[in-house]
């Protein structure tokens, strides 16, 4: 004959508590995994660059080198190319700023933008680095942020990076050197790394997934 559980302190209400606690914690993993899961039908050919899935951007409040403030809306609606950068980085950064600038006219319309953010946010200021790129030919929206915002950003972007400070003050900042894809719903969804084999024609066949997927 069954048996009830009597009083909150029995050993069986205490073991049916921890089955159903078990229980729920099955569901929101499972329900987790499925909410995270991409579930696209991705092509060989996007395979290597888009990712999967794609990663929205945390809330962001980034100081532009035309004294605004720049915020997740400014890439909604867009499709954005960023490049992490900071003004020592020649000269092995050109091959990516001119891959930016190229793609930039090659693709000038309303709906690209490009933007690149400073990793140097100990050191240097917005306008510092603006003015850098704009000596060498450049021009593209600047963000910077503080120090801790930076290295957050650079994690979700994935964009790998390492300062090494000197005894004598003086610092040197290391980094891969890849380019990132942001959608008009403001997360990260694809990455192209060097040499960019391919990277404006690979942005149409974006587009069109996106649109087909979205």
């Amino acid at each position: 004959m069954a048996t009830r559980c009597k009083g909150f302190n029995s050993k069986c209400f205490l073991f049916t508590y921890l089955i159903i606690v078990g229980f729920i914690l099955v569901l929101w993993v499972n329900w987790f995994a499925w909410v995270n899961n991409d579930r696209r039908d991705i092509p060989a050919e996007l395979q290597s660059f888009l990712e999967s899935p794609p990663r929205p951007l945390p809330k962001l409040f980034l100081k532009t080198n035309n004294k605004s403030v720049l915020t997740n809306d400014w890439f909604v609606g867009k499709w954005t190319f960023v490049y992490f950068s900071h003004g020592n980085c020649l000269p092995l950064c050109r091959a990516s700023l001119e891959q930016m600038k190229t793609t930039q006219q090659a693709l000038a319309n309303s709906d690209v933008q490009f933007l690149i953010v400073g990793l140097d946010a100990e050191h240097e200021t917005t306008e510092g680095l603006s003015q850098f790129l704009h000596s060498q030919g450049y021009s593209f929206t600047v963000a910077t942020t503080t120090v801790e915002a930076t290295e957050e950003l650079a994690t979700l972007f994935r964009a790998l990076f390492l300062q090494t400070d000197f005894t004598d003050s003086s610092y040197l900042i290391e980094q891969e050197h890849s380019i990132f894809m942001v959608d008009p719903k403001g997360r990260v969804y694809a990455t192209f790394r060097s040499p960019y084999v391919g990277m404006r024609s690979h942005f149409f066949t974006l587009r069109h997934f996106f649109a087909q997927t979205e």
